[in-house]
């Protein structure tokens, strides 16, 4: 019987520049080739990333293997730690832009094979040694070189992948076999060389007409015959035509069977669609219309609820996703989620070995999601009480579904608003989510579409709104738009990229900053932000780094100046996103010139005003530097916090830096909780909290190796008694401002919270016939105060906290206050819905980052005993005792169990070591 090997070779090269990026010796590396293996690196090709490079530290190349046991090209195999500059991975310059590697003294040896283990390409990424630059293939993409099953091999060794050319090109082949055989080449089914017993053969060829041509190049030795093909499209001229009336930019559902793509890609040549359509080919009849700066194509007999993967070619080189994708298919980082099915349940799989790089998806004749509350009014934007939480670390499962469970401890907490922490696609699974990459698409770490939608629904049946943190002051460099002007030299946008500054206008700036003064900028995101409300319903937004939303120079020392063009466009924004929601909460990250956040209020947007400093203080114990003042402001539009994500957590500082037995007692350390959830939320105005504030979270926001790190979270402290007393005050506390909207945000306030009031503690008053309200507090870690309440009346008023009545007989009689002590008293007995039950744990355990260099740490919500690794044979490799973290810096790539062992029992993780 015949045996047929089809090899599709798609490292793109650059337009007309049939040189190899990398060039081997032997020809053809075999799975059983047991000698030394010579690579030739070209720096002048690819990215060009090292073209010309004369720095003394040298290049290396970081390299590994894909592998039989590999779920992708990403999936690298026995690759060293990145910025590895042993004398084995440091190439020889040859000159003339050509560098030298050696495998040696074999393959198997230099990369460390295991037993069995079949390797099916080795990858590359070159960089020099002080990893400041870097070569890779077209695009951006991974090196690759191919390793072939021993045995007869042909290739088509130039040009050595698909290819746009122009009409008139003259393109000449080169074949080779690994033995002498009977070779042919045939372009669209005719032969136009052929050559018996040979090992190479040679062909010119003119394409003097536009089409699509497959070239194919066959070896046959006796009855077996193996096949290279390369794919050559010379483009027919663009068709110049107007866009379909109504037709909006990206994704257009004409019906259940037909979508119109529409591309906004100015000063391009070509542009084409590749997909699952046309097996990820260049074809001349996927190639998109221009109308303008604008490229479109309709789509026809599609199938209806089908998920269709594609990418935009764009001038025979560029690869991009579409940026109006509601959803990214990515070839690094989705085969985590699917091995988490609870989370994304039926993700398509990436299209490997047809593209590279993120790829966009639309799905005609989708079913509308069925809204449970389809009309949901946004809760008194000046009365929020707003809680910021990032899914990643709310609960061990990482999800929106276990997010879900527990949004009846936030409803009882009382908050009326959830703020999400970034959730558009984003670099990686493992993130605080400010490295954006889409902005249509929610991220797949958290759980489907379907899922975001229960989840606001949830939140919604529960009187709860839902902000979203979005990201439009930068993008990182998967975005389409970065992508598609790009400078590979730099590792920047390009200069003549319309969307991005090359480099940021104001020094706060990471990744690659947007241009907003550019209109299709602003087109695009206030299509953004007028999708989130239309599909998702989400109620509004807090946007990250307003302060960079300018394209006006300026230093550390002058970015805060007023800027009106910064306020016209955030003007700009904010309406938009009020035309499809009258009442939406738009949160602005800002901290610029007072006159420039007051106007920005007065035109109805919110901003953040950060008090962290003074909380901690207070919570520490200390006097100085903790005014509350800024808390209080009119109008009542600054959103006010003791604690956000990029703040340090009150309580660690207690913990670490407190005053006496503030810091060395938790109970009394905790039972100082309700003091400042109570002058955080109960001053006037909006208010956020940080997630699990209310339980006195004391892990530092840089343990666990860094701020943006995994974080355990808290849901064990609800079994500890004093955790749990701090949230049942929070929770009468927070709860007492949406029981009485009308008072918060109509009635008068007598205000004593500076630093000055830290003798006689500090004081709340609240006037309104819906309530009258004392507040009092001793911050002083030690000492006792006598507070003077000057209640408005006398007769009976009602301790919050406890439900005791507290009768006054004289308004102006002090009252004497222990350390550490709240007392909160109102003139009507106020009755709360039921507390939550008892919460019980998520799972005991887990350990992260599931793919690691070295560290791996556990979250356990009881204390780690011990911490053992071993092989996939089952031999123990190392132990830990009465750790948090082991280290696998020194042990072989490959596959790990991890056994964790708590007071609990026992869990088993896995781990890959690469």
């Amino acid at each position: 019987m015949k045996k047929t090997f089809f090899t599709f070779l798609l490292v793109m090269s650059s337009l007309l520049s049939w040189g190899q990026i990398i060039t081997t010796n032997p020809t053809f590396i075999t799975d059983d080739y047991n000698g030394v293996i010579e690579i030739i690196y070209d720096a002048s090709l690819g990215t060009a990333g090292l073209k010309d490079y004369v720095g003394t530290d040298g290049i290396y190349a970081h390299t590994g293997v894909i592998t039989s046991s590999s779920t992708s090209n990403a999936d690298w195999k026995h690759a060293p730690t990145w910025g590895d500059n042993a004398t084995k991975y440091k190439l020889t310059s040859l000159g003339n832009n050509k560098w030298k590697l050696l495998i040696a003294p074999s393959m198997s040896i230099y990369y460390s094979l295991n037993t069995g283990e079949i390797v099916k390409k080795i990858a590359f990424v070159f960089r020099n040694g002080l990893k400041t630059k870097e070569g890779k293939d077209v695009g951006g993409t991974d090196i690759l070189v191919n390793v072939y099953q021993a045995g007869l091999n042909v290739a088509i060794t130039n040009p050595t992948s698909n290819q746009s050319i122009s009409v008139g090109s003259v393109v000449d082949f080169s074949v080779a076999s690994t033995v002498a055989s009977d070779l042919n080449l045939s372009i669209n089914g005719t032969s136009v060389k052929a050559a018996s017993s040979a090992t190479t053969l040679t062909h010119s060829h003119t394409f003097g007409t536009t089409g699509d041509f497959e070239v194919i190049a066959s070896a046959t030795l006796g009855a077996q015959t193996v096949f290279d093909t390369v794919k050559l499209c010379v483009p027919e001229p663009v068709t110049n035509q107007a866009r379909p009336s109504g037709i909006k930019n990206g994704i257009n559902y004409n019906s259940s069977t037909s979508v119109t793509l529409v591309l906004h890609a100015p000063n391009k040549s070509n542009v084409f669609l590749i997909g699952e359509f046309n097996d990820w080919s260049q074809l001349n009849a996927y190639q998109l219309k221009k109308d303008g700066e604008y490229w479109w194509i309709t789509l026809n007999d599609l199938t209806p609820e089908r998920v269709y993967a594609y990418q935009y070619l764009v001038d025979g080189t560029i690869k991009i996703s579409d940026p109006y994708s509601e959803m990214v298919l990515d070839p690094w980082n989705d085969k985590w989620i699917n091995e988490k099915s609870v989370i994304y349940t039926n993700l398509k799989a990436y299209p490997e070995g047809k593209t590279e790089g993120l790829v966009a998806t639309f799905k005609t004749g989708k079913v509308a999601y069925n809204w449970e509350i389809a009309n949901f009014s946004t809760p008194s934007r000046e009365n929020m009480v707003i809680y910021e939480l990032l899914i990643r670390d709310f609960t061990t499962q990482k999800s929106l579904n276990a997010t879900i469970d527990k949004l009846d401890y936030l409803k009882t907490l009382g908050v009326t608003a959830i703020e999400l922490m970034p959730i558009q696609e984003f670099d990686g699974n493992n993130s605080w989510g400010y490295n954006p990459n889409h902005y249509f698409a929610a991220d797949k770490a958290y759980g489907n579409q379907e899922t975001y939608k229960k989840f606001i629904d949830e939140c919604h049946k529960r009187g709860m709104a839902v902000i979203v943190d979005v990201v439009f002051n930068h993008a990182t460099g998967n975005f389409p738009y970065a992508k598609l002007w790009w400078n590979s030299t730099t590792n920047k946008t390009a200069a003549n990229n319309p969307y991005f500054n090359v480099d940021a206008t104001h020094p706060y700036s990471v990744f690659h900053d947007f241009n907003h003064e550019y209109q299709p900028t602003r087109d695009y995101f206030k299509q953004v932000l007028q999708y989130w409300i239309t599909e998702y319903k989400i109620d509004g937004y807090r946007l990250d780094l307003t302060k960079g939303f300018t394209q006006r120079n300026s230093t550390e020392a002058t970015a805060s100046n007023y800027d009106d063009s910064r306020i016209n466009i955030l003007t700009d924004y904010y309406n938009a996103a009020k035309a499809v929601k009258s009442d939406v909460m738009f949160i602005l990250e800002h901290f610029c010139d007072y006159s420039e956040e007051l106007e920005l209020v007065n035109r109805g947007m919110y901003v953040w005003r950060n008090s962290n400093n003074a909380y901690s203080q207070a919570a520490m114990g200390f006097q100085s530097s903790s005014d509350f003042g800024g808390m209080n402001s009119t109008p009542r539009r600054w959103v006010g916090f003791a604690e956000s994500h990029d703040e340090e957590r009150n309580f660690y500082k207690a913990k670490a830096f407190g005053v006496g037995t503030v810091k060395t007692d938790s109970i009394v350390r905790i039972n100082r909780v309700p003091l400042n959830i109570a002058f955080t939320t109960l001053v006037p105005g909006p208010k956020m909290v940080w997630q699990f504030g209310e339980l006195g979270y004391d892990l530092s926001i840089d343990s666990y190796g860094g701020r943006t790190n995994e974080k355990p979270s808290a849901w064990s402290f609800l079994n500890l008694d004093h955790r749990r007393a701090a949230y049942d005050a929070a929770s009468k506390i927070i709860t007492l401002r949406r029981l009485y909207p009308k008072a918060f945000t109509e009635g008068d306030f007598s205000l004593q919270i500076g630093a000055s009031d830290w003798s006689n503690g500090r004081r709340i008053a609240l006037t309104h016939n819906d309530l009258k309200m004392i507040v009092l507090g001793n911050f002083d870690p030690a000492n006792k105060v006598s507070a003077y309440p000057n209640f408005p009346s006398t007769g009976s008023w009602y301790n919050l906290l406890t439900g005791q009545i507290h009768y006054v007989a004289n308004t102006t009689t002090p009252i004497e206050l222990n350390a550490g002590q709240l007392l909160i008293l109102t003139d009507r007995q106020v009755n709360f819905p039921n507390a939550v039950e008892k919460v019980s744990f998520d799972s005991n355990t887990s350990v992260y980052p599931a793919l690691t260099d070295g560290l791996v740490y556990v979250l356990a919500e009881s204390p780690v005993h011990a911490i053992r690794v071993y092989s996939m044979q089952g031999a123990l490799i190392k132990s830990e005792f009465n750790q948090s973290q082991t280290d696998l810096t020194g042990l072989n790539a490959g596959m790990y169990f991890v056994e964790v062992v708590t007071t609990r029992g026992k869990e088993i993780h896995k781990v890959i070591k690469h």
